[in-house]
């Protein structure tokens, strides 16, 4: 056994957890020094590529959605905003492969992407930034003015498509998060990445957030807009309407214990048995099981499951009545169904805008509340907490008999859903919003409106002496 591990075995947990938030902070205070002057110079290279855009002229604003997962794309608003004006905007897709799981699943999870999109939107606005023919990744950010990261995380992708990369460019990157922040160990330790202070524009989800970026972010959230999330727009477009049968949307995580040191909020492996079982002990209910994109390939790469073991399981699942739900758009999901059990991360946030009620599988609460930031915390006070099976089943029948209803705080949900549900348009305008601003600078112009000024002021003068 190792020192460190000696160390940890006798130490008390709260000495080591003040120790961890000591080095977290020493650390992130040495890159913020360090990153410092990267972070001006990038910042103060936007205004230039700001001065190009506006060169440009009325030429429509060439817009890219830098896409790894289709079920992390946050941004069908601002698509939908910008197709419905062609003269303004010209938009697309870029495909972009995961580079950080094995070459297997980089092919798979691309031509599941791309096929998506292009169902979605048409070939014609999705761009391959990866050539499966020869394996080589395709740069194509010269094609734009903006690009939107749906992607944080450089070393998931390919240096073309990362955003130090992308800094260095002439365009403007953005970050629109794809799922709502939860847990300390996001804004302690995901927070302090250079990728996240490089974005030109970063915007915040909920007030929650936005003060946690600007005690954690490296640029002190100096680029970040308090404009909600934009993902859920889209609910509001579902007509909200009966079921004749109970419908129940079943969300395992991928944290599994024992995989991520830092996150452990899935209990899928505890409870894989009993989500077999429930057709069977309800069967005038209809169930939905939706696991996070990367719970299977988790288990697969680290051995615990084998993709004929994982196999096995789907099989199961379809055979015994349950619908087998992955990738894409799952806003419909949420609207058709009556309530949701899980034990995911940004699920914990998003669910909350049906105001349906919410069952969150936990093994030891007070455990999971130490690795939530305030937003998680204040969401989880918003569901009913399933500890066993017993609670899981009791959840269920208590659905199913009183149609329980949803928890709810009127003050934390006004926190949330900020500018809900036209989070869109205001992040298009906020982005727009500068570029007039620069439309402004422009000499005669300012000229022109200095004019105004004086004319206004004489305007005043004239009416106070008529007066």
């Amino acid at each position: 056994m190792s020192i460190k591990s000696q160390i940890k075995k006798i130490c008390p947990s709260f000495v080591l957890d003040r120790y961890h938030s000591l080095y977290l902070f020493a650390q992130r205070k040495y890159r913020a020094i360090k990153y410092r002057p990267l972070i001006k110079k990038t910042h103060e290279h936007y205004k230039e590529v700001e001065e190009r855009i506006r060169n440009r002229g009325d030429k429509p604003l060439r817009f890219a959605s830098y896409v790894v997962y289709d079920s992390t794309f946050g941004a069908y608003g601002l698509m939908d905003l910008m197709l419905a004006n062609p003269q303004k905007y010209s938009p697309k897709i870029v495909i972009c492969p995961d580079v950080a799981r094995g070459e297997h699943q980089l092919k798979e999870q691309y031509k599941k992407t791309k096929d998506f999109f292009v169902r979605k939107y048409g070939s014609e606005y999705v761009i391959d930034g990866y050539d499966e023919a020869t394996g080589t990744f395709i740069d194509v950010s010269e094609q734009f003015d903006v690009i939107y990261c749906a992607n944080p995380y450089d070393a998931m992708v390919n240096k073309v498509h990362g955003v130090q990369y992308l800094s260095k460019k002439d365009v403007l990157p953005i970050f629109i998060n794809y799922g709502y922040s939860i847990s300390k160990w996001h804004f302690k330790e995901v927070e302090q990445s250079i990728e996240l202070s490089l974005f030109y524009k970063y915007f915040a989800d909920t007030t929650y957030t936005l003060k946690e970026i600007k005690k954690y972010n490296l640029n002190k959230g100096r680029n970040s807009i308090l404009s909600g999330y934009s993902k859920m727009d889209g609910l509001k477009k579902f007509s909200s309407s009966k079921n004749e049968r109970i419908k129940i949307l079943i969300a395992p995580h991928h944290t599994i214990k024992g995989l991520n040191a830092t996150l452990q909020l899935s209990n899928f492996l505890k409870y894989s048995d009993l989500i077999l079982r429930l057709p069977d002990l309800y069967e005038d209910v209809d169930f939905i099981f939706r696991p996070h994109p990367l719970l299977f390939i988790n288990l697969i790469n680290k051995g615990i499951w084998t993709r004929e073991h994982i196999n096995d399981y789907i099989a199961k699942i379809k055979k015994s009545g349950i619908i087998y739900s992955t990738g894409g758009d799952y806003l419909s999901l949420f609207n058709e169904c009556d309530a949701i059990i899980h034990d995911c991360g940004s699920y914990m946030v998003e669910w909350l805008y049906t105001g349906k009620p919410c069952c969150y599988v936990v093994e030891n609460e007070k455990k999971l509340r130490k690795q939530l930031c305030l937003l998680g915390n204040k969401a989880l006070d918003l569901h009913y907490l399933a500890k066993s099976e017993e609670e899981i089943i009791d959840f269920i029948r208590n659905v199913k008999n009183n149609r329980l209803p949803a928890k709810n705080n009127e003050t934390v949900i006004s926190n949330i859903m900020i500018n809900y549900p036209n989070v869109s348009d205001f992040i298009l305008n906020s982005i727009i919003a500068k570029v007039w601003k620069l439309i402004m600078s422009i000499p005669y112009i300012k000229l022109w409106i200095f004019v105004m000024k004086i004319c206004s002021c004489l305007n005043v003068i004239c009416f106070t002496k008529s007066r």
